[in-house]
């Protein structure tokens, strides 16, 4: 790109010599303008800009030096040649100082001046190549380090995974925190963990993302810092702290970004999770020992179901140093059934549950198979009482099955209530008895409720016409054919529904609905809430 000149000379022969007999097509230069003194030279300057000016340095109005000072500050890139007499050698050695490419002496030889001109075109040019690759360089640098700010999470995020794994060398362990520029005084693991319902939308690597960066943002409001990462299925945030922190003020940060996440979370994604908070850990090498402890805190939340905050120190609140035996809690169980009242009997079944809870001590395998020993214990009196093994509607199977699928120790609690409840009302003859016709019909609608029966079948299965079947039950159970049936169906399907491996839609064809919206309807009306909400709440 051909350089733009201007000429400045107050006597109008130099004028004219410079600017018709110097080549400049060949030194690949244009004049753009010329003026007659420093005024208007000034002007030119001001509206051209140009990459060379050619000045006398004695002019009216402005100076030959102070145009080139002027051309320092406001165009910096551009060169200034200065015209000067031998008496005024001094003046242009001045002007070098301030910034002038360089001066030619009168008179004036093409020859010299176009060498001068050539000289100050290619060093513009040079310039400008340094800078062009200078801001080529700086972009390309600008790239790099905004690649590595977006894999810094993530390799920040292996590096945790190998610390809570136990898989990297001790000796490996400041180096690698030194070139991921990790750096704290102290350290709390925090960890989230869906309840039961939440772990599909949760999975979606969308979800998983979004999440980790609120859990980041949550964190970086109450002033720590954060590494993220999934592991195991819960979202693991190590919080970091640039000193010692008074352990008041690390319980008041971490359970205020605990909160404001599981809000959010609950609000925009539509799940429901439980979150921990471990004690406060200085080195690297104790992240394995952090993570084993909100871990285990997650899995205590089956004895504290209703607790979505857990940590270290509740935990410990939560324990009892009093020691007891459960078996032996177990084996006068099997005779208060029948000897304590029935309220009585309900608080001695909660208070046996919660005392497993302790004693299990976060191991939901063996809370599980205590839980289990309360039930055969439960269902073997009733069998040695009546002799009915089917008097509970279930085989001992069934009962241990769905202890095995209590999701909390209060939903155990409530299990174990109910069934205590119903053994001791069956017992004590409580319940209604049916004239055998309708014993029938009932125990046929229990055992066919997810075929498409009808008042119309069962009648013409049992040899009667409807409505005297219709008036039979409406007199014997106070209910109706359509109430009896959709009661035994969604009774079924919450059982249905706590069970994991299936999903809402199947629930309701599973009992007898072939329609969703109609299982919705009738859910709704018996239990106060969608298949769905009671479903993500179990």
């Amino acid at each position: 790109m051909k350089k733009t000149v201007v000429v400045i000379d107050d006597k109008p022969i130099i004028r004219r010599a410079i600017v018709q007999t110097i080549k400049w097509e060949e030194l690949d230069c244009e004049v753009v303008g010329q003026a007659e003194d420093g005024i208007d030279g000034l002007a030119l300057l001001v509206e051209k800009r140009p990459d060379i000016v050619i000045t006398d340095i004695k002019m009216p109005g402005h100076t030959g030096l102070e145009l080139a000072e002027w051309m320092r500050e406001h165009v910096p890139h551009a060169k200034t040649i200065l015209i000067t007499g031998y008496q005024e050698f001094e003046y242009a050695k001045q002007a070098i100082k301030l910034g002038a490419f360089d001066f030619i002496v009168k008179p004036i030889h093409n020859q010299e001046l176009s060498r001068i001109v050539r000289a100050a075109a290619d060093k513009i040019e040079e310039e400008q190549s340094v800078l062009r690759q200078s801001a080529l360089l700086n972009d390309e640098v600008s790239r790099l380090v905004k690649r590595h700010s977006h894999s810094l999470p993530a390799l920040r995020g292996q590096w945790l995974e190998r610390r809570i794994n136990g898989t990297e060398e001790a000796r490996d362990a400041q180096q690698a925190m030194s070139e991921l520029g990790i750096e704290y005084s102290r350290f709390v693991l925090l960890a989230f963990r869906p309840l039961a319902g939440n772990g599909p939308r949760f999975e979606k690597p969308a979800n998983r993302e979004a999440l980790a960066e609120l859990a980041a943002e949550c964190c970086r409001k109450e002033g720590m810092g954060t590494i993220t990462l999934y592991q195991g299925g819960d979202l693991i945030v190590m919080c970091q702290f640039d000193r010692v922190p008074i352990v008041r003020e690390v319980r008041r940060k971490l359970n205020a970004a605990a909160v404001e996440w599981l809000w959010v979370a609950k609000k925009t994604a539509g799940a429901e999770f439980r979150a921990s908070f471990g004690s406060v850990y200085r080195l690297p090498q104790e992240l394995e020992q952090a993570y084993r402890e909100v871990s285990a805190l997650l899995d205590s939340g089956f004895f504290r179901s209703e607790e979505m905050i857990l940590s270290a120190e509740s935990e410990q609140a939560a324990r009892t140093q009093v020691k007891f035996s459960v078996m032996q809690d177990i084996e006068r169980f099997e005779k208060s059934i029948e000897q304590i009242p029935m309220e009585q009997l309900v608080e001695e079944t909660k208070r046996i549950v919660g005392q497993i809870g302790i004693y299990a001590e976060g191991n939901i395998t063996v809370a599980r198979g205590l839980l289990a020993e309360i039930c055969l214990s439960a269902a073997r009196y009733y069998f040695h009482a009546t002799g009915d093994e089917l008097g509970l509607g279930k085989s001992i199977d069934q009962l241990l099955e769905e202890v095995y699928r209590l999701g909390s120790l209060k939903e155990a609690s409530d299990y174990m209530t109910e069934l205590v409840t119903r053994i001791r009302v069956k017992l004590e003859g409580g319940e209604k008895e049916y004239s055998l016709i309708v014993k029938s019909i009932m125990e046929y609608i229990h055992e066919h409720f997810a075929e498409s029966i009808t008042l119309t079948s069962i009648s013409t299965h049992f040899g009667i016409s409807s409505g005297y079947l219709s008036r039979l039950l409406r007199t014997e159970t106070g209910e109706n054919f359509v109430d009896i049936l959709s009661k035994a169906r969604i009774k079924a399907a919450k059982r249905l529904l706590k069970d994991p491996k299936y999903k809402v839609n199947e629930v309701g064809e599973m009992v007898g609905y072939k329609e969703y919206a109609y299982f919705y309807q009738v859910f709704k009306r018996i239990e106060g809430s969608s298949p769905k909400e009671f479903k993500n709440k179990k």
